[in-house]
């Protein structure tokens, strides 16, 4: 293998995993959006619901992080 095509290999096995980790953290990005709206349509203000959406956002993304 060149090293041409051994960086080529890289970067596909690179955009791959890429690729598949947006596919794993999507549904959970889409959940804190979803709960910033509920939050914001029970009265909340935006910036409260805003706050504790990325809280839990941010709790949940270093559990998954902690967890690999």
């Amino acid at each position: 293998m060149t090293d041409t095509s051994a960086a080529d290999a890289m970067r596909a096995a690179m955009t791959t995993q890429l690729l598949d980790m947006a596919g794993i953290l999507q549904p959970i990005y889409d959940a804190a959006d979803g709960m910033r709206a509920e939050l914001v349509s029970r009265g909340w203000s935006p910036a409260q619901a805003e706050q504790s959406a990325g809280a839990w956002l941010t709790s949940t993304l270093a559990s998954i992080g902690g967890a690999m």
